[in-house]
């Protein structure tokens, strides 16, 4: 059997799937043609009437992404000042600590220049005594920190009292005006006659000279050597009034303002021993 025919029919299929190709695209290239030659423009008219919908939707596009960059940027500053004003506090609660320290320092070296040279440390008041009959108070230092019985405290404007009770971490002060305190003192002008000062509550003292000591209101009262507690020329107070002598009178007594007061005081410093 020859192969001439089957090829033959195989190049007149070719051909006539060619020409139907050929029919179907030059009427649709036709169409395209006249599709873009009489495309339909839309109006003036329409056009302006939509363009300004169409600004209005880009103006609140526009705003939208404004408003939620705002937002977004206040919520940053809002986190960031948050740990700003966190940061601020601990750098000013540091500086409060800094310049307390400084000041127990100033503290020290002033008692230490004009008071006594054997300074065992600072100590801060922790409670108060209550009683309007009794002055005395708690620090925060005890026989761990070297604190023993009949220590003075003081401060830069004169005495506290001294040390009547100690615990291993805390301490009790008997104050000046406490009806229980005595103190050996003397008068800061001249330096002479021996006194003897005792609390007299709240909040005053009552010393007594002999009556060939000249004592006047206003005189500053300050330790003496009388007792062997306290360091000799330390302030006590300053002479309020002077009472009147009685018949039987032997001394001279006054009513003395305390340099100190107690109720006020936040730390102390507390000496060695004589």
């Amino acid at each position: 059997m020859s192969l001439q025919g089957p090829k033959r029919f195989q190049k007149q299929s070719a051909g006539l799937v060619w020409r139907r190709a050929a029919l179907m695209y030059l009427p649709l290239m036709a169409l395209s043609m006249v599709a873009t030659r009489f495309q339909v423009v839309a109006p003036l008219a329409l056009t302006s009437g939509v363009q300004p919908v169409t600004r209005a939707f880009l103006v609140g596009a526009q705003n939208v992404t404004h408003a939620y960059t705002t937002l977004v940027d206040d919520r940053d500053l809002s986190a960031r000042y948050s740990t700003l004003r966190q940061q601020n506090d601990v750098l000013r609660q540091r500086n409060e600590l800094l310049q307390r320290e400084v000041s127990r320092l100033r503290q020290v070296t002033q008692i230490t220049a004009t008071q006594a040279p054997s300074v065992v440390g600072i100590a801060q008041v922790t409670a108060v005594d209550p009683s309007p009959l009794l002055s005395r108070l708690t620090i925060n230092k005890g026989s761990a920190q070297g604190l023993r019985l009949r220590m003075p405290v003081t401060v830069p404007a004169g005495l506290i009292g001294q040390v009547v009770e100690v615990t291993s971490g805390n301490a009790v002060v008997l104050a000046l005006v406490d009806p229980e305190s005595r103190v050996g003192v003397t008068l800061a002008r001249n330096k002479g006659g021996r006194g003897l000062a005792f609390g007299a509550p709240p909040d005053r003292m009552k010393a007594q000279f002999s009556l060939g000591v000249d004592v006047k209101v206003g005189d500053e009262i300050v330790t003496s050597s009388l007792g062997g507690v306290f360091p000799v020329g330390i302030k006590v107070g300053t002479v309020e009034r002077v009472l009147p002598l009685g018949p039987n009178d032997v001394n001279r007594q006054v009513i003395v303002k305390p340099a100190v007061d107690v109720n006020v005081v936040e730390d102390v410093t507390v000496l060695g021993g004589l």
